[in-house]
């Protein structure tokens, strides 16, 4: 068998993801962090987990929460992906200075992304830290969905549209 790995050269480490926007709210202080690690991990029951960085402003935030949420991107919304995922919520509140467009919640405190093509209202089941990253599991609330937007998806830095439908 072979040595484990202790580090992954970073072109390897590049997986096709989705495009998902992490809101949350504590005490008063909302954000919202692009987050390329954000996938369901069950469908019964549903649940939905994120990866958050141990230097991200929203790790301090998602550490004291009870609940969160995630917005998955419409294909016109990299915009959002992109000031979410490089300015820090410590330095400046994105979705003020970034006019990006939210909508409130009806479970939770923090926003959601408004036009995107679903949304999850989740509170916090898990948290486990693996490595540089925690891992946050959360059980929806509530999920809406708008199967006439069209996501897109996230691989070394650039976003694309989804094409045609390929068949083994």
């Amino acid at each position: 068998m072979p040595e484990p790995l202790s580090q992954i050269d970073r072109e390897a480490w590049r997986f096709i993801n989705s495009v998902s926007v992490i809101t949350v709210a504590v005490e008063g202080v909302a954000n919202a962090m692009s987050a390329e690690w954000c996938a369901p991990v069950s469908l019964k029951p549903p649940l939905i987990g994120v990866f958050v960085g141990e230097e991200r402003f929203t790790r301090r935030l998602i550490e004291r929460a009870d609940t969160f949420g995630v917005s998955l991107l419409a294909e016109d919304q990299a915009w959002i992906a992109r000031a979410c995922g490089r300015h820090s919520g410590s330095e400046v509140n994105k979705l003020a200075e970034f006019n990006i467009p939210t909508e409130p919640a009806l479970y939770i405190p923090a926003p959601l992304i408004a036009g995107s093509c679903a949304q999850f209202e989740c509170r916090v089941l898990d948290r486990r830290v693996y490595g540089s990253h925690m891992l946050v599991v959360g059980e929806p609330l509530r999920a809406v969905g708008y199967p006439q937007k069209r996501t897109m998806a996230y691989h070394r830095g650039h976003y694309y549209t989804l094409g045609e439908e390929r068949t083994p």
